[in-house]
């Protein structure tokens, strides 16, 4: 059960990336190059304080896996970040989560992960329910103004199941403290030429938004999420990750006065549920 809960909760720490995209202001590969340079170097420090750091951290044995993750990863971060400026927010979560159905197709070819009687029943509860809340806030908008940002939300949705299924092995691997240092490095460097040729200034507000998110987002939620997953089947994290979305609402009406409708009410209810049986399943020993 904790390492669900520290899924859970590195969830509910991602839901506020929107939120705090929206108030930094800065084109998205700058948010990603300075918060992924801040855990770069917070990450390595938190390790070795901890005990924790990984041992021959350049002998990349596994180099492929690694390089897999952090092309996932960018591609998920860059094209999310660029679908919530460039379409409806409705389009871009719903595309964005499209990952979970992903995760379930895929993971049983490439992680050897057999599908699960509770992931064919609270797969579909979740999708409902992320479904009933995009509808609630406005549907669906198709037209070709919007094109551009659901191509890239669907984008993301297949890095975001791609990060999930390269997380989960290389946790199998215990290589997950390595994983994230990697991971953050290659971003780091990925993303510096166009990071600092872009126009942009840093504020104290975005400098501070830049920091928390740099300590919080990069990492200590990559720290719960990846340290989780070597108990935790990929199928099971990725209907997990529908906690995301649904902490937009109370955030929404918290900090926007945004009341949520009813029917978003209704499928928020349906997503702790598949939560809530996929933890209860948490007894059964996943597949290695």
């Amino acid at each position: 059960m904790k390492n669900y809960l520290k899924i859970v909760l590195a969830m509910f720490i991602w839901s506020t990336w929107g939120l705090l995209i929206r108030w930094m202001g800065l084109p998205p590969v700058v948010v990603l190059f300075y918060t992924s340079l801040i855990a770069g170097i917070v990450v390595p420090v938190v390790l070795k304080v901890r005990g924790d750091f990984p041992s021959a951290v350049f002998n990349l044995n596994f180099w492929y896996l690694y390089v897999g993750l952090a092309l996932a990863s960018m591609l998920n971060n860059l094209t999310y970040f660029y679908a919530l400026g460039h379409t409806t927010v409705s389009n871009a979560i719903f595309t964005h989560y499209t990952a979970p159905v992903l995760v379930a197709a895929l993971a049983p070819f490439m992680i050897a992960e057999r599908l699960q009687r509770v992931t064919l029943i609270s797969l579909p509860i979740a999708a409902a329910g992320m479904a009933m809340i995009v509808f609630a806030n406005g549907g669906l908008s198709l037209s070709s103004a919007q094109l551009p940002g659901v191509l890239a939300g669907t984008a993301s949705g297949v890095g975001y199941a791609f990060v999930i299924i390269f997380s989960r092995k290389l946790s199998q691997l215990l290589l997950h403290q390595k994983a994230i240092i990697v991971l953050l490095w290659i971003t780091i460097i990925a993303t510096a030429p166009a990071a600092l040729s872009v126009e942009h200034t840093i504020s104290m507000r975005s400098g501070m938004l830049l920091l928390m998110t740099g300590l919080l987002h990069s990492t200590t939620a990559p720290l719960l999420y990846f340290s989780a997953l070597r108990k935790v089947l990929a199928q099971h994290a990725a209907i997990l990750g529908y906690i995301e979305p649904l902490a937009a609402i109370p955030l929404a009406f918290l900090f926007l006065a945004e009341t949520p409708p009813p029917a978003a009410l209704i499928g928020g209810f349906l997503i702790l549920l598949s939560g809530a049986l996929v933890m209860r399943a948490h007894d059964n020993p996943p597949v290695q």
